[in-house]
């Protein structure tokens, strides 16, 4: 049973995950082009479930009970997952030193740990 809720957000999520209303629009403006780039900031839900599907192994975060695991065992922190996340391009640098924002990526970690 509970592989299958997983297995269901699983779907549910990579069915929204693109969708740019799911984080806030940052504007940053580039200095070397003199134009303006929009970046989506991914919310920590979304960006731990990314995580969680494997979206971030090509940064060294393993994906699924892995990724758990991993946490567990403090191979990977928030701060690992925000960084690739930045490396990436989902979330702004400045995320990587969001003490709120950390800390709510640590608690949905948290909470899907303990489904």
């Amino acid at each position: 049973m509970k592989l299958a809720i997983l297995g269901g957000l699983s779907v549910l999520l990579f069915s929204i995950a693109d969708v740019p209303t799911l984080g806030v629009e940052i504007a940053a403006a580039d200095s070397e082009k003199n134009s303006t780039a929009i970046r989506y900031q991914l919310r920590p839900f979304n960006l731990v479930y990314l995580a969680y599907q494997g979206y971030f192994r090509d940064q060294g975060i393993p994906g699924y009970s892995a990724f758990l695991a991993a946490y567990e065992a403090g191979r990977v922190s928030a701060e690992d997952l925000v960084q690739s996340a930045v490396k990436k391009n989902k979330v702004s640098p400045e995320t990587a030193s969001d003490r709120g924002y950390l800390r709510a990526v640590k608690s949905q970690i948290e909470s899907l740990r303990k489904d």
